[in-house]
């Protein structure tokens, strides 16, 4: 059986739920999978990070709905033994040998953090997209419930398949990196409003922790709401980092923070669990399913809750700070690309 990835992802700007797509795809090959990937014909051969007799460029249009809509599923119309995998939550709605990743319901959520166009877009979308797949992944158990009870989907019907860091962040050298810590607290991710950068930055603008540096690395999207931040002295804002340089910032952190309201999984929990970073996180069901005990846990609603964990954590002996770091990393090697494309092996041939 032939897999064909929608590769309409491979021309957007990655951030997490590329990233997905992007490395569940390179698993499968290494897997040894029968994959075929269908790129649109005007993204340019040589940038796709993939074997390029593997590609295949396909639509006369530049429009990546049109595309996704009319030329995807009129090339598959006349495939036998395929199936059509759709890992950045929209697929087509014209083929119903697909199987479709939803990586999380947070368009259902909170008007304001997307803007108008885009949550009417996925509203209209998801749920037809769900209902006529073949099959539906997800990326935690704490998505895979949301999806069950926001779209009807029976919990049978979805298999997890988690997220896992990239080879660049994942050290060998786990002992010697623990007497690398540099002076500032990391946070990694955009700026939209569900990540909750303003209770952060709120935090480092306080008199008590105006001395502690904080590097905020990320980007703005399109599809959210952004805000205005305020300007900090302490605060250094970094846009534009390759994997080497994250994975270098993850080691030097005293501790990545993390006050997002919702997330379907949080990647970078655990490229810093692979890193040695230690954790500061907003007490939030998926942070636990991922991390466990291994974080310093908070309110995100609340900048009191932020600041007592910040001062329990600076206040933590160096011995414990470790011990906890290690169980991290320990933790991450569970969590592999390898083991997921496994699974969804599994979950295509049970489908």
């Amino acid at each position: 059986m032939t897999i064909y990835i929608n590769g309409k992802f491979l021309s957007q700007r990655i951030t997490g739920v590329q990233r997905y797509g992007l490395e569940i795809t390179k698993a499968l090959i290494d897997q040894g999978a029968n994959v075929k990937v269908i790129i649109p014909s005007y993204l340019e051969v040589s940038k796709v990070d993939l074997p390029s007799n593997l590609l295949i460029s396909i639509g006369n249009t530049k429009n990546s709905i049109i595309w996704e809509q009319i030329s995807l599923p009129n090339y598959l119309k006349n495939k036998k033994e395929y199936v059509l995998l759709s890992l950045c939550n929209i697929g087509t709605l014209f083929n119903k040998n697909q199987l479709i990743c939803v990586h999380d319901v947070a368009f259902l959520k909170k008007e304001k953090w997307f803007k108008w166009s885009f949550r009417q877009y996925y509203k209209f979308m998801i749920p037809k997209l769900v209902a006529g797949s073949r099959g539906v992944i997800t990326v935690s158990e704490f998505s895979k419930k949301e999806i069950s009870e926001k779209l009807s989907v029976n919990l049978s019907e979805i298999s997890v398949i988690y997220n896992a860091p990239a080879d660049q962040f994942m050290s060998s050298q786990f002992y010697e990196l623990q007497n690398e810590k540099s002076d500032y607290f990391l946070f990694v991710g955009s700026r939209d409003p569900r990540k909750n950068l303003h209770l952060l930055l709120g935090l480092f603008a306080l008199k008590e922790f105006d001395k502690q540096r904080l590097i905020v690395v990320g980007g703005n999207s399109k599809s959210f709401n952004q805000m205005d931040l305020v300007d900090l002295p302490n605060v250094e804002f970094k846009s534009g980092c390759n994997d080497k340089e994250l994975a270098h910032l993850y080691r030097s952190a005293k501790a990545l923070i993390n006050p997002s309201l919702y997330e379907g999984f949080g990647l970078p929990l655990i490229e810093a669990m692979a890193s040695g970073c230690a954790l500061i996180l907003s007490d939030i069901e998926v942070f636990k399913e991922v991390v466990g005990k291994g974080a310093t846990y908070f309110d995100p609603s609340s900048i009191d809750s932020i600041s007592v964990a910040m001062r329990n954590f600076l206040k933590l002996p160096e011995e414990t700070k470790k011990q906890q770091i290690q169980q991290n990393y320990i933790r991450s090697k569970d969590f592999t690309w390898e083991k997921s494309s496994r699974k969804l092996l599994d979950f295509i041939n049970s489908i």
